[in-house]
């Protein structure tokens, strides 16, 4: 089944426009070596300091391998004086999509 992965930071005052770079070329990087990683978004809300990507993989085990991939784990250790507290990253089942393109 298709599993969804929500990891959400919250950043310290200043560094919204910062992590969110971050994150957003971290995204564009892994799509193209994940080929299990089908679809990203970012969003978030600079008012709270909350960043949020919401990524689709193929398979719940594919979700979970991200925990122990090197590049992730790069990607943690760049944005850790960044962000308040650690990364909030839960995994969900998708059970449907809407999306008009």
């Amino acid at each position: 089944m298709t599993e969804v992965v929500e990891f959400t930071l919250h950043v310290k005052p200043g560094h919204y426009d910062e992590v969110a770079s971050l994150y957003s070329d971290f995204v564009q990087d892994y799509l193209e070596i994940n080929p299990a990683l089908s679809t990203v978004l970012i969003v978030g809300d600079p008012a709270a300091g909350v960043v949020r990507g919401i990524g689709v993989y193929d398979t719940v085990a594919d979700a979970a391998e991200v925990n122990s991939d090197h590049i992730f784990a790069t990607f943690n250790d760049r944005i850790a004086l960044l962000i308040s507290g650690t990364p909030e990253r839960v995994m969900l089942d998708l059970l449907h999509v809407w999306a008009k393109i």
